[in-house]
């Protein structure tokens, strides 16, 4: 009997990565690879102040998450965190970069670091707002 069950997200995940890559492999037949994980946390003393988490699959690496508290800003500290980021990809030998946010965020900033939008999306996550999805070759 076919029936739906809740499923811890983990759990559900490792499964679904399981199959998606089988697919790939008869599909395309290439192998697919282990996602490696990158994670920076930025301190002023002991104080957690920002940092930068991304993960590498394949030839990409996605960065998803890069904040610091607002004193912090415009301080270069984005920029160095960036710059870390971008390092792990390159060791890792991606090909590419991608990061999205919000028009209200940070997407002159990685525009002014070479990343360009490749797509948007109106009124995401709420009405009144655009999500920017940004590349960058390296």
């Amino acid at each position: 009997m076919i029936e739906f069950k809740p499923l811890a997200k983990n759990e559900n995940e490792a499964n679904l990565i399981v199959l998606l890559s089988k697919n790939q492999e008869e599909v395309k037949n290439i192998p697919a690879e282990s996602n490696t994980s990158f994670s920076i946390a930025l301190y002023d003393e002991q104080q957690y102040i920002g940092g930068i988490t991304a993960n590498k699959w394949m030839n990409a690496t996605h960065i998803s998450l890069l904040a610091l508290k607002k004193a912090y800003r415009g301080r270069g500290y984005g920029s160095q965190l960036l710059k870390k980021a971008e390092t792990f990809a390159l060791q890792e030998s991606s090909d590419l970069i991608t990061i999205n946010t919000q028009d209200y965020q940070a997407k002159t900033f990685y525009e002014k670091h070479g990343y360009h939008v490749f797509g948007q999306l109106a009124d995401t996550p709420f009405v009144g707002t655009t999500k920017y999805y940004l590349v960058k070759r390296v």
